[in-house]
């Protein structure tokens, strides 16, 4: 029979700790990091003669996760282009593109860079704030980067007021442009 041992389970304990942290340390560095957002606020309003076009000024984590957009819709992260503060009269549309700073009325929405459209269905009360329209913006950036047109260090949204569907004088207001890129959950 072998002699029995007194053991102290501090020292067990500690080497089991060390072992069960450092097998779930990869994994927590795996997790995709949260969402990533640019914003920019438009130097005018949108008018019927005249689009406006919004720079946004890419950051490297950003930047990146644009570069290294998937081909596959159902690999990729969720891509969102909110537009706060639109407010416009009954009827009116206005067409938004990517990286496209000479879309004008005439430009289709079939055009790669299209990301969608914001309507009007009523007038706005006096004094209110605009609504807030997301739109999403994967569809348009994998497009852009297939044909390679994706951005260096910027990023354009180019908002255009649709042919007819509100006078060549109309002032539309948007306050703020954000492109969020939220990593899809594993």
């Amino acid at each position: 029979m072998l002699p029995r041992r007194s053991v102290t389970l501090l020292p067990v304990a500690v080497v089991l700790g060390c072992l069960a942290l450092s097998g779930s340390q990869p994994a927590a560095a795996a997790d995709p990091p949260g969402p990533l957002t640019v914003e920019a606020v438009p130097g005018s309003p949108v008018r019927g003669s005249a689009p406006v076009t919004v720079t946004l000024h890419l950051a490297g984590d950003l930047r990146n996760a644009i570069r290294k957009f998937p081909d596959r819709p159902a690999d990729g992260p969720t891509a969102r282009l909110t537009l706060n503060g639109f407010k416009a009269p009954n009827g009116a549309n206005v067409r938004v593109f990517l990286n496209f700073a000479q879309a004008s009325g005439t430009t289709g929405t079939d055009d790669p860079h299209y990301v969608g459209a914001m309507s009007a269905f009523e007038d706005p009360a006096p004094n209110s704030p605009g609504d807030d329209i997301i739109l999403d913006a994967a569809p348009a950036l994998r497009k852009l980067k297939k044909d390679r047109l994706l951005p260096g260090d910027n990023l354009t949204v180019t908002l255009v007021v649709a042919p007819g569907s509100a006078p060549d004088d109309v002032s539309i207001p948007i306050d703020r442009v954000a492109l969020t890129i939220e990593p899809k959950a594993r």
